[in-house]
């Protein structure tokens, strides 16, 4: 039988709040896979009538739910976006069926107003489905998922959600399991962290980091040079830091249901070319956390692979993330998976080493290489949409 965390358990994550200097090193992996198939989605009833899918959305911001529409589109499905200011530049792409723009401000939070709104559009537009497109609309669908009518696309639980949403949070898991993960320290604020570099508490190389902002926001790294000015940058508390582990970036996603992984894959994204591979380590840790967690939905995870070969794990993002398009072009829709009729299918898979490469890097190789069919793909997913791509390069869309 699978187990799950026990209360005892949850409060002790909850209540840890010692820094820990050790380094923890993973058991045995578990063998890797790509993709193990789809699932039916579950949750409650829905009104639709015959004909495609019809999705809302709830968006904050630009960039990562465009990349979330995308690949709920590319399921087949019709999407339609409730969405604030930021998010407006979503009502360019031909692929948004309607956009709406909110009375409420998505924040994360429980908002019995926003649910009714929800509830609203979803029975004058026939809604199938309701998911999140970024972070605060990810809390915002869970946090009010009582009180909306249709079926949500499958979500953790609001505790779990905060636990793997929490970077202090996540090395108290990483630290529990047996999972490497960079020497962590939790400081109150920027006024802590700059007298324990004074007195010698702290050594350089480090890295300074909010609690839970995405995409690298607040992230400060600190090796000694103009420290006090950087230090005067930070502008949030309290303050992560870690040991600065020397490496590249990689990372790995999944899809989960009930605690176990349905799909995987891992992924670098260098130069402009996103490229996959097989990592039994990986695969091992992650499993720990999501049956340990028996959590439900996608999950990201961002990693450092060392230059011995050491994997640390940094962080959880507990929702959709900004490489998702690639995956689907590499071979796994994340959305699609999550909705509902999803059938299993245990033939696709992700072979180890494909490559999704932009344009631009399309370009600097042409003379020394051929265009691949995922080349092509990359191109007809620009060109079929092409006023967002340059709404974002050109920094349009705020």
């Amino acid at each position: 039988m699978r187990s799950t965390p026990n209360e005892a358990s949850l409060r002790n994550l909850d209540e840890s709040s010692q820094s820990t200097e050790s380094l923890n090193h993973p058991r045995e992996p578990h063998p890797s896979v790509g993709v193990l198939g789809r699932t039916p989605g579950a949750g409650k009833g829905s009104s639709a009538s015959a004909g495609p899918l019809r999705i809302l959305m709830l968006a904050t911001v630009f960039n990562l739910s465009y990349r979330v529409l995308r690949c709920a589109h590319a399921s087949g499905a019709e999407v339609f976006v409730l969405g604030n200011l930021g998010a407006r530049g979503l009502r360019f792409s031909r692929h948004c069926r309607r956009f709406v723009l909110s009375d409420c401000v998505i924040n994360g939070e429980r908002d019995e107003a926003l649910a009714l709104e929800i509830n609203c559009i979803a029975r004058d537009f026939r809604i199938t489905l309701v998911m999140p497109g970024d972070a605060p609309s990810t809390r915002a669908v869970i946090a009010c998922r009582d009180l909306i009518e249709a079926e949500c696309f499958p979500l953790p639980s609001l505790d779990r959600f905060d636990c793997l949403n929490n970077k202090w949070m996540f090395a108290r898991i990483c630290e529990n399991l047996g999972i490497r993960y960079p020497a962590t320290r939790l400081l109150p604020d920027a006024a802590t962290l700059a007298r324990e570099i004074t007195t010698g508490g702290l050594e350089y190389p480090l890295v300074a980091k909010p609690l839970s902002r995405s995409g690298n926001g607040g992230v400060l790294i600190l090796d000694g040079v103009d420290s006090e000015n950087r230090l005067n940058t930070i502008n949030y508390k309290p303050v992560l830091v870690q040991t600065l582990i020397p490496g590249d970036d990689i990372g790995a996603s999944v899809y989960a249901r009930a605690g176990k992984i349905e799909a995987y894959v891992a992924h670098w994204l260098r130069r402009k070319v996103y490229h996959t591979f097989h990592d039994e380590r990986i695969y091992s840790d992650i499993s720990k956390i999501i049956e340990t967690l028996g959590v439900d939905g996608v999950y990201n995870f961002d990693m450092i692979l060392s230059p011995d070969g050491s994997i640390w794990h940094l962080e959880c993002n507990p929702r959709f993330y900004f490489k998702i398009t690639l995956s689907m072009i590499a071979g796994i829709n994340f959305v699609e998976l999550g909705l509902p009729g999803a059938t299993s299918n245990e033939s696709k898979t992700i072979p180890d080493g494909v490559e999704v490469r932009f344009p631009e890097a399309v370009l600097a190789s042409f003379l020394s290489d051929f265009c691949t069919r995922r080349d092509f793909a990359m191109a007809a997913y620009i060109c079929s949409d092409p006023l967002p791509y340059l709404m974002e390069n050109l920094n349009l869309t705020v």
